[in-house]
């Protein structure tokens, strides 16, 4: 998604979901100040991958985003929360976070590949863990490396979130996500 066009027909998919998946990708490895480059974004069938480079405004993500009635799942919050409400003044509700998930269940090993593997037996490249997300035009397999980050993570929060309850460790976890709201 390149366009404000491109955008509102984007957000419109969106509403009604009642789960979207967040992620995204900075250049803060090549770059003095860290800048959101992509956002990408999963329902339980649809990726959409937005160049935040070529729009000055997310503003209409905002609803949807800020909507605690929408669970929105993301892998280690922290950092992409921060980044989205500097960038671009996104405020973010109805958080649920899978690296926090799976360290309340003791993983030892929290990281988006590992727990991919793990509860959804499917293997993630990270080969571009560390690209230069602001250089343009992105070659294809980022693009796709980008999409991966948001496509599994509403099947591992379905599967983290039944070992929680099954831990009786759901409500710890939640007040853990709702810290994260608060950034």
């Amino acid at each position: 998604i390149t366009t404000e066009a491109e955008l509102e027909t984007a957000v419109a998919r969106l509403r009604g979901e009642p789960l979207v998946a967040v992620d995204t990708e900075a250049a803060g490895y090549h770059r003095y100040f860290d800048r959101v480059c992509l956002l990408q974004l999963s329902t339980r069938t649809d990726t959409l991958v937005i160049d935040t480079l070529s729009l000055a405004r997310l503003d209409g993500l905002l609803p949807i985003l800020a909507d605690p009635a929408i669970e929105v799942v993301f892998h280690d919050a922290d950092y992409d929360i921060r980044l989205l409400q500097r960038d671009f003044g996104l405020t973010v509700r109805g958080v649920f976070d899978t690296k926090i998930a799976a360290q309340f269940l003791g993983e030892q090993a929290f990281g988006l590949a590992s727990l991919v593997e793990k509860y959804l037996g499917r293997k993630l490249t990270k080969a571009f863990q560390r690209a230069d997300w602001a250089r343009r035009p992105l070659p294809p397999e980022m693009l796709e490396y980008a999409a991966e980050d948001t496509e599994y993570l509403p099947a591992l929060r379905d599967g983290l979130r039944e070992a929680l309850e099954e831990a009786g460790r759901m409500r710890w976890a939640e007040e853990e996500f709702r810290l994260e709201e608060s950034i």
